[in-house]
């Protein structure tokens, strides 16, 4: 009976100690890791102020945009950037223009593979969903934008 109840201890010692690595979020997880897509877009994940960091490098001259939670002007625009989930097995990121939502993506991990599910708003109530598929690369962001 003693042997059982060690046993019985020890297993749920180590569920336990499972459940606190668990707590990890997604950008802790995924720090300083970069995904290539297809072409010529890179992005590169910072558990920091600027967590969204891409390129494209498909120009001479890459365009390089990086995102941090709040109010910012990229491009002349006003966006705000909010992340509303950051759990170790997704992260779910809001953009607003002008104070209307305009996109909603949710980014998962698996292994080598970086999936973000899109969903673009209209201003007429419309969405549209779309998929992409990021690869890890060993470039990044800072290989190419300061």
């Amino acid at each position: 009976m003693k042997k059982l109840l060690l046993l019985i201890t020890l297993f749920l010692a180590f569920a336990c100690s499972k459940d606190d690595e668990s707590g990890e979020t997604f950008l802790e997880k995924y720090d300083g890791t970069s995904w290539r897509d297809d072409d010529t877009e890179i992005l590169t994940l910072i558990d920091g102020t600027y967590f969204y960091n891409f390129v494209d490098t498909y120009d001479d001259v890459p365009y390089c945009t990086k995102l941090k939670e709040g109010v910012q002007t990229i491009d002349g625009e006003q966006l705000e950037v909010t992340i509303t989930k950051n759990e170790p097995d997704e992260m779910i990121v809001e953009i607003k223009r002008g104070g209307v939502l305009g996109q909603r993506s949710s980014l998962t991990g698996n292994g080598e593979t970086l999936t973000d599910r899109a969903t673009y708003f209209d201003e007429d109530g419309s969405s549209e969903d779309e998929t992409y598929t990021w690869t890890k690369t060993s470039a990044s962001y800072s290989d190419y934008c300061n």
